[in-house]
């Protein structure tokens, strides 16, 4: 394990990167599996394809994957997603409410066996709002991904807010989330509010036992802390004028792009950062390039939170450079 040493990223090089990318034309065979509106999914018969802006066909994630705790996935091709489906709305439909009883019905495992075997991302609910997360997840390590024998997917986990969790609870969540380490790469993304709240459940500091002023440095030293004390390969740390990132091979601290409060804080806000994330550890495989990436999708989201086109990509990347050349860039990316 390295000691604690961050270094500050300068975002400018790797935002033209990004811009470089995207001035060509993009079209591959992976497909990303997103969450949808209810009303989506009554209609999803006449659902057509579309592309995102990494040129990858987007589906709707079916019902039963979001049962599980799963928010989004990325596929290294097309996959038949219509029996999945099918069985979905059918198993839905009997209201089964001991959801371990699902991943022993052997028609449904096979399929989500299938499709695990295309996935190469997968990202799943907050923790905190997620009540079958204990059960479940080691569920679907276990039943499904395990005997698939892979060890080379991205899995990503929001931990949401822990304050209101007994220490026992969330202690046991982060014991699930490391499990799935044995099987490729675990990022846990949190906010700075999150991150404080899970760093006083761990050393048992109560929530209302004044910590003192916290400098940026103290904070820094509490989310390193957090870090060595999970076994996962990253712990990703956000805020609204920087990403700061820790894993054992690179510490670094990324400023991003102040966003209109309104797209912070939207719905989809998390589910559009995961997009950009995921496709970037896949299309670049370098961490900054991805939290970059995931950074833009999120800000280029627009203050209806709409996953945006390549077009509004491109205009949210130029505006970014644009940005690194007023006089008081130094201040604002530091």
């Amino acid at each position: 394990m390295k000691p604690f040493n961050l270094e500050i990223k300068n975002p400018e090089p790797i935002v033209k990167d990004l811009r470089n990318h995207f001035s060509n034309n993009i079209h591959t065979q992976q497909v990303y599996l997103r969450l949808s509106e209810q009303q989506e999914y009554e209609k999803s018969s006449s659902h057509t394809e579309q592309r995102n802006a990494f040129g990858m066909s987007e589906e709707l994630l079916p019902q039963i994957l979001h049962a599980f705790g799963i928010r989004s996935m990325i596929l290294n091709q097309p996959h038949d997603l219509q029996p999945l489906i099918s069985l979905s709305t059918t198993i839905l439909d009997q209201k089964i409410y001991d959801k371990r009883k699902l991943l022993k019905l052997n028609p449904l495992v096979q399929e989500l066996q299938e499709l695990f075997k295309k996935s190469q991302t997968i990202a799943f609910d907050e923790w905190s709002g997620f009540n079958s997360a204990s059960v479940l997840w080691p569920g679907l390590l276990e039943e499904i991904i395990a005997p698939l024998d892979k060890k080379d997917l991205e899995f990503i986990f929001y931990m949401g807010d822990p304050t209101d969790k007994f220490s026992f609870q969330v202690e046991d969540a982060l014991e699930i989330i490391s499990r799935f380490s044995r099987r490729g790469e675990v990022t846990l993304a949190i906010d700075e509010s999150e991150a404080l709240s899970l760093w006083r459940i761990l050393n048992g500091v109560g929530k209302n036992i004044f910590l003192g002023t916290q400098t940026i440095g103290d904070l820094k030293k509490k989310y390193f802390s957090l870090f060595c004390a999970l076994d996962i390969s990253r712990l990703l740390i956000y805020s609204t004028n920087s990403a700061i990132l820790f894993s054992a091979d690179e510490q670094f601290v990324l400023s991003r792009k102040p966003v209109d409060s309104k797209i912070e804080l939207g719905n989809n806000a998390r589910e559009n950062f995961i997009c950009g994330y995921s496709a970037g550890l896949l299309i670049f495989g370098k961490v900054p390039h991805s939290i970059a990436m995931g950074l833009i999708i999120f800000g280029a989201s627009g203050l209806n939170n709409n996953m945006p086109d390549l077009v509004a990509v491109k205009e949210y990347i130029d505006e970014w450079i644009e940005d690194f050349e007023k006089p008081d860039a130094i201040f604002l990316y530091q």
